[in-house]
């Protein structure tokens, strides 16, 4: 486990939700406008398949957060099993305040994308993960910190001869 692991994951989350928030949008339109046309709304099991086809794209928000909470999950648990030498802790440090800086960019970001008028109320189908991103930095300060308790704040296992 690495310190910047952290800020793979705000990147990782970053570029995961984006990509779900246009497929969201580019699927339901592009279903929205079948569904509208005479010849392919004559058809039972083309409109199932459609139907179907709205049904998961409304299930992207769930399964981006799920994603979110297995990676910071593997990272703390990682960083409990470990071990690292208490003059890391700075460096560790310092990538968490670098991280923190890049996801104030990367939630900026995510507020101009979402909420552009071209997507129109995309945004409304994103609760959880709007609320992720627009929180990004305070999220990826508390991983990242409960991350250095759990890599550093316990005691060196070994035996009693002083060697690792």
């Amino acid at each position: 486990m690495a310190a910047t692991d952290v800020l793979i994951i705000g990147a990782l989350l970053f570029a995961l939700t984006i990509v779900g928030f246009v497929v969201y949008f580019g699927a339901n339109a592009a279903t929205t406008q079948m569904m509208a046309l005479p010849l392919i709304n004559s058809s039972a099991p083309t409109m199932e398949v459609l139907h179907t086809v709205e049904t998961n794209s409304n299930r992207l928000d769930g399964f981006l957060f799920a994603i979110f909470i297995a990676l910071t999950l593997a990272l703390w648990i990682t960083g409990y099993f470990v071990g690292g030498h208490p003059i890391f802790m700075i460096i560790y440090f310092v990538v968490i305040v670098v991280a923190v800086i890049a996801a104030m960019i990367m939630a900026n970001t995510w507020e101009l994308v979402s909420t552009a008028s071209i997507f129109g109320t995309t945004v409304n189908n994103f609760p959880i993960m709007n609320h992720v991103l627009l929180n990004l930095p305070l999220y990826l300060a508390i991983i990242g910190l409960v991350g250095l308790i759990l890599m550093f704040a316990k005691p060196a296992l070994g035996g009693g001869d002083g060697n690792l």
